[in-house]
């Protein structure tokens, strides 16, 4: 089982957690390296774009980020995963979903005009929604964090997370899993700058 809790799962070399990648590593520290390394430097890549947004927006941002390392990069899982218990969107759902998620955004101005307050808590509920879908087999954290970055540029903010530890940020995550979103409001009021 990998940490997606996934047996036998056709992304990975067999009888691995490991993925299958194109620097052909099978050794998951080494592999864990690489991969921090490469998207260290792709990430200044990932260009920025006005809405509209949608799910090409998600794909090119994770095709960028890991064409070096996966074949797949940029494309939607074809596998169902979860992590600790949690089930994420199963894969036949993740394009409607997704889709009307940026169909809501698009309806809601994609948050503009908000007070600062107000459109924190609305990047907190959007979040833990994008985060129930988790559209890509690896990568979805990233680029998820990178799409609110976009999100909150275009709003004229910017985001900071180095404040937000790595535990309160799990459990903030955890929470909206479970419709729980004044941790995450909590977060998102935290990070976002002064407006810019």
């Amino acid at each position: 089982m990998d940490k997606y809790d996934i047996g036998n799962d056709p992304y990975c070399y067999p009888n691995t957690a490991i993925l299958k990648n194109k620097l052909k590593i099978n050794d998951e520290k080494v592999f864990e390296e690489a991969e921090r390394n490469i998207t260290a430097i792709s990430i200044h890549d990932v260009k920025y774009s006005n809405p509209p947004y949608h799910l090409e927006y998600l794909k090119n941002i994770h095709a960028t980020l890991f064409f070096e390392l996966y074949d797949w990069a940029g494309q939607i899982r074809n596998v169902d995963i979860s992590k600790g218990g949690t089930k994420f969107c199963i894969a036949t759902r993740i394009i409607p979903e997704t889709e009307k998620l940026f169909k809501q955004l698009e309806a809601e101005n994609y948050l503009a005009t908000m007070p600062r307050n107000d459109f924190a808590m609305k990047l907190a509920e959007y979040y833990a929604e994008f985060n129930m879908i988790h559209p890509f087999r690896e990568g979805n954290g990233r680029v998820q964090r990178l799409f609110f970055e976009h999100l909150v540029a275009y709003n004229g903010y910017a985001l900071d997370w180095s404040p937000v530890s790595q535990d309160e940020w799990i459990q903030a995550n955890i929470d909206g899993f479970q419709v729980q979103y004044q941790s995450l409001t909590d977060i998102f009021r935290k990070v976002l700058s002064q407006t810019i």
